[in-house]
C-alpha cells in the first residue's frame, strides 16, 4: 500500500512497540489516529510527531476493553479524517506464571485486552474499510503465538487465538478488499515487562534473550503495511525461531526445557 496521505489507527500507541510504530509512519506526510489509555503520553507524542510536515495527529483516550470507548474513537477518527486505511492492533499486556499458578482473574484480563480488545478494534473499523472496499489490518502477535514458551502460557495462547482469528479474517474479508498481515515480533527492548500482570515470581526469560530496539520492530510494521505480506517479522532471528520450531519442535522443547530449568534455579549463593 502506498502510505502517503493515508490515515492509519494505532492501539496501545503511547509506548514501546505502538510508539515507535507511529513515529516510523510518520517519515511519511499521513493522519495518525493514536489509541491509547496514557492521556498525558499521548499528548506528547502528539505534539512531537504533529510537529512533522504533512503529519497530522488526533490522540485517542480509550481503553480497548471498553466495546463503547473504542467504537466512539473510531467515529471520531473517521470525522476527523473521513476514513481509515490502516488499523494496527498492537494493544496487548504480558502475564507470567506457572501453570500451577495462575491467577484466572489476571488469565481474563489479559484475554480481554490481548484478544477481545483486538477483536472490538477490528469490528469497530470494519464499517469503514467495507464502505470504501479498502482497508489494511495488521495483528501484532508475537513469535511465542507460534511457539510457546512455558511460564507464559496465557500470553501465548492470546495470541495463538488472535494468529486463529487472523487466519479466517483473511479469508472472510477479501470480498470487501480489506486485506490482513499477521506481525511476529520478537522479544522488543521495550518497558513492557514492567506492565505484566503478574509480580516478578516466575524468571525472566526475556532478560535473558536477545532484544530488538523497538525502533527496528516500528519500521518493519511500516514495511509490511507497504509490501501486505501474508506474515510478517522484525528480524530474521525472529523468523528463524519460528522456522526452527516448525522444523525441529522436538529440539526446541529440549533447548526450551533447560532454558528454563536453568532460568529457575536459585543463584549460588541464595
Amino acid at each position: 500500500m502506498q502510505l502517503e496521505h493515508r490515515t492509519i489507527l494505532i492501539t496501545g500507541a503511547s509506548r514501546g512497540i505502538g510508539a515507535a510504530t507511529a513515529r516510523a509512519f510518520a517519515t511519511f506526510p499521513i493522519n495518525l489516529a493514536l489509541l491509547a489509555r496514557d492521556d498525558a503520553r499521548l499528548q506528547q507524542l502528539a505534539a512531537e510527531l504533529g510537529a512533522r510536515p504533512g503529519v497530522q495527529v488526533l490522540p485517542l483516550v480509550a481503553d480497548v476493553t471498553q466495546v463503547q470507548a473504542v467504537q466512539a474513537a473510531v467515529a471520531q477518527a473517521v470525522a476527523t479524517f473521513g476514513h481509515i486505511d490502516i488499523l494496527v492492533n498492537n494493544a496487548g499486556v504480558g502475564m507470567r506464571s506457572p501453570i500451577a499458578e495462575i491467577d484466572m482473574v489476571a488469565a481474563r484480563q489479559l484475554f480481554e485486552v490481548n484478544f477481545w480488545g483486538a477483536m472490538q478494534c477490528i469490528q469497530a473499523v470494519l464499517p469503514t474499510m467495507r464502505a470504501q472496499q479498502d482497508g489494511l489490518i495488521i495483528n501484532v502477535s508475537s513469535i511465542i503465538g507460534r511457539r510457546a514458551m512455558p511460564a507464559a502460557s496465557i500470553y501465548c495462547a492470546s495470541k495463538f487465538a488472535l494468529n486463529a482469528l487472523s487466519e479466517a479474517m483473511r479469508l472472510e474479508l477479501l470480498p470487501d478488499h480489506i486485506r490482513l498481515v499477521s506481525f511476529y515480533p520478537g522479544v522488543t527492548a521495550t518497558d513492557f515487562s514492567k506492565n505484566e500482570l503478574t509480580g516478578d515470581a516466575t524468571p525472566h526469560h526475556h532478560n535473558r534473550m536477545r532484544r530488538t530496539p523497538a525502533e527496528r520492530v516500528g519500521q518493519a510494521i511500516v514495511r509490511a503495511a507497504q509490501r501486505e505480506p501474508r506474515d510478517a517479522y522484525a528480524t530474521w532471528f525472529d523468523r528463524m525461531m519460528v522456522w526452527g520450531a516448525l522444523a525441529a519442535p522436538w529440539f526446541v522443547d529440549w533447548v526450551l526445557a533447560r532454558f528454563y530449568k536453568s532460568a529457575s534455579s536459585p543463584a549460588e549463593g541464595n
